[in-house]
């Protein structure tokens, strides 16, 4: 008689854990899903694609994936209708053409995979193990893009920073813009004539050519002479006074 009451109490004091197990299992399953999303979005794949196309210092095209925006960086403008070519955006194209063109790359990604452009976004590695984007920062021929958040971003700004202090790439000094020594009056006027410097969009300070600050707006040439009567000479770049 005993036994089918044991029976009876064991079966009603279980009854109630069943739910439980029921809503945690799929909950478990569900966290676990989005878990190995997230790590798998954000590793290194290891498939590889081969470069069909340079288009300028931080962009190329994928076979199979179309064009890519390199995560990160920064390079002077060559390709866009609206601007001119930007100082050193040649340079920076030319880099990319000898490091990537026609090789084979695998890509990794970040939190997010397009741009509004949509364009993909991506981490660039050869398949000796170079890390692409950050080459072209350490080399100086690209800034650190640190308008958004990245996962190299703090390792990308120390690589600008080093290539900065090391004057390489287009940090280096634009020697063309640097008038001659002025010995007189006239020959001052003559080459403030000559010189050539650059104002920013804001239209309220004039640079020379290889001020960082031209890199990332649209820049106007202007004739020192002219352009000292307008603005204020740029605080970073320290252009040649008339």
């Amino acid at each position: 008689m005993d036994k089918p009451l044991t029976l009876a109490l064991t079966s009603e004091g279980s009854a109630p854990r069943r739910p439980a197990a029921k809503v945690l299992v799929p909950l478990y399953t569900v966290f676990a899903l989005i878990f190995s999303t997230l790590v798998a979005s954000s590793q290194t794949t290891s498939e590889s694609y081969r470069v069909t196309r340079v288009v300028d210092g931080d962009t190329i095209v994928l076979e199979r994936i179309g064009k890519v925006r390199l995560i990160g960086i920064d390079t002077p403008e060559t390709v866009d209708p609206r601007r001119p070519i930007q100082r050193f955006g040649r340079e920076a194209s030319a880099f990319m053409h000898r490091l990537v063109d026609g090789k084979r790359v695998r890509v990794e990604y970040d939190w997010n995979r397009r741009d509004k452009y949509n364009r993909t976004l991506a981490y660039i590695y050869l398949l000796d193990g170079t890390f692409v984007n950050a080459e072209i920062i350490r080399q100086g021929y690209g800034f650190a893009y640190t308008r958004y958040p990245f996962k190299y971003l703090e390792q990308f700004r120390k690589l600008e920073r080093e290539a900065r202090e090391r004057n390489l790439g287009l940090w280096a000094p634009d020697k063309k813009t640097v008038p001659p020594a002025a010995r007189s009056n006239n020959r001052s006027q003559s080459t403030s004539q000559q010189v050539t410097v650059y104002v920013t969009r804001t239209g309220t300070k004039y640079h020379r050519a290889d001020c960082p600050l031209l890199a990332r707006s649209h820049a106007t040439p202007m004739a020192l002479a002219e352009a000292i009567k307008k603005h204020g000479p740029c605080a970073i770049c320290k252009p040649p006074a008339p």
